[in-house]
């Protein structure tokens, strides 16, 4: 799990009202993440409930997001980090978590858009900043943010409420709004929506050289033949 999205949740449970039951969908971490990807100790003491397509650790029970068993106005928080990318339709899915969220409720959302695929078991979907806030349209209450490039950010945030939330802004997340204000910084060199320091840039030249080489010599040696 990418530190920002961490970095993003603890500043929620900080800073959001986080009621009862919590639902965390999509709670099983990929393997070898078990530990980085527990999202329970940002919220102790609460009823926390980890729902998933499979079973496995941090799993308390069994649930399909385009189709949650809970009843309507039942949940107080729902998370759902890194998994809408995961979903068959996300749209459907989203509308089920305002379905279960009680009046006033808050949903925690983070996605992805410039990122490897990384099944889990399957990998379907990237989000645009604007596609992120088309997911939240059923919210009264809604935001959205992303963190990397302005024309090629690597992940997105939102946050949607069932009810009316004034002054839910960026800003109240300081530690991932930290993050994105120092996005590139000493990365002078502009590729489009890609930034690199020189290092990097030099790093890029050589390696192309040396493969452009590579494949020219051996398609001389393929000539001579």
């Amino acid at each position: 799990m990418r530190s920002s999205v961490r970095a993003f949740v603890q500043d929620a449970a900080e800073t959001l009202p986080i009621a009862e039951p919590m639902i965390e969908i999509g709670s099983r971490p990929a393997e070898g993440q078990e530990e980085h990807a527990n999202l329970r100790p940002f919220f102790p003491g609460i009823e926390y409930i980890g729902c998933d397509v499979q079973e496995g650790p941090n799993v308390d029970r069994i649930e399909d997001i385009h189709n949650l068993s809970f009843a309507e106005n039942s949940v107080g928080t729902v998370l759902c980090c890194e998994v809408l990318e995961h979903v068959h339709d996300p749209l459907r899915a989203v509308r089920e978590i305002h379905r279960v969220l009680k009046p006033g409720g808050v949903a925690i959302l983070t996605s992805v858009m410039a990122f490897p695929i990384h099944a889990h078991p399957w990998d379907f979907w990237r989000f645009t900043p604007e596609g992120f806030a088309l997911l939240l349209e059923p919210f009264e209450t809604s935001l959205v943010f992303a963190h990397g490039f302005d024309l090629l950010p690597e992940g997105v945030f939102g946050v949607g409420v069932k009810g009316p939330f004034p002054g839910l802004t960026r800003e109240r997340f300081s530690r991932v709004d930290a993050m994105i204000r120092s996005w590139g910084v000493g990365t002078p060199v502009d590729l489009g929506p890609v930034r690199l320091t020189l290092p990097q840039v030099w790093k890029l030249a050589v390696r192309t050289t040396l493969d452009e080489a590579k494949r020219r010599t051996a398609g001389g040696r393929g000539r001579r033949s």
